[in-house]
């Protein structure tokens, strides 16, 4: 099949020390190691489920090649294990700050022929198949898709080739610069981003899990979704009830 999709999970391993630690003291170390690992595990089998349109999808597939962009270092025993359950292509991340990481890799993607890519965090396990699809449908007409998170960044980004300006790559076309001078990690990330922009699709707004309120929201929507029969992410709702089974 020549895949000229590409869906990138965005994703630090959840042995670097420094993992989630805005969610101390709530959760120890290893439990938040626990977490990272569960939040990726779930968003790589909701991927395979999307190119295969197998269950918890069960919809027309996509025909998307995955990645699994990786620091500090793709030899991670974790991705690698990832990399044989999931037969995603494993990726460095490369870049002084995320902004350079994600532009890099959209770079990267597109000098291997992808013409539209796609790339998702892990801090949010619950998002929707369908905003995904939305996205890659979308990249057909417009150079950029967005999914707008509650928390002023966004938990999806999407360019398509034609609009893209790496010139080290070898790609010559303008596009605004919306990857330097970004303040991350503060509530203006989508909006700075988007003053840059023209032309630009917005998905639905969706939640990332960062703090211990956004551990509390999580928890009310597995049980929402528990009772309601949807979709789950099966890890992620382990570790959750391991939580509730401590107090």
């Amino acid at each position: 099949m020549n895949h000229k999709d590409l869906l990138i999970l965005f994703a630090k391993s959840p042995h670097a020390p420094d993992i989630k630690t805005r969610l101390s003291p709530l959760l120890s170390k290893k439990e938040r190691a626990r977490l990272q690992k569960a939040f990726i595990l779930d968003t790589l089998a909701l991927m395979a489920s999307l190119a295969r349109g197998t269950r918890p999808v069960r919809a027309s597939p996509l025909s998307v090649k995955q990645a699994l962009a990786c620091t500090p270092d793709t030899k991670d025993r974790f991705f690698t294990q990832c990399k044989k359950q999931y037969s995603v292509l494993l990726v460095q991340q490369k870049g002084a700050d995320l902004g350079a990481r994600m532009k890099n890799l959209f770079c990267w993607a597109f000098s291997r022929g992808f013409q539209r890519v796609v790339m998702i965090g892990s801090d949010a396990p619950t998002i929707p198949a369908s905003f995904i699809k939305e996205a890659f449908s979308k990249l057909k007409t417009m150079p950029i898709v967005l999914g707008p998170a509650m928390d002023g960044g966004y938990y999806l980004i999407g360019r398509n080739a034609r609009r893209a300006c790496c010139p080290d790559y070898g790609a010559k076309l303008p596009f605004p610069d919306i990857f330097s001078d970004i303040r991350w990690g503060s509530h203006t990330v989508l909006s700075e981003t988007i003053t840059r922009l023209s032309r630009h699709h917005l998905l639905p707004f969706w939640y990332d899990v960062d703090y211990q309120e956004d551990i509390d929201f999580l928890r009310r929507h597995l049980s929402i979704l528990t009772k309601r029969k949807g979709v789950l992410p099966i890890e992620t709702l382990k570790f959750i009830n391991k939580m509730k089974s401590r107090k």
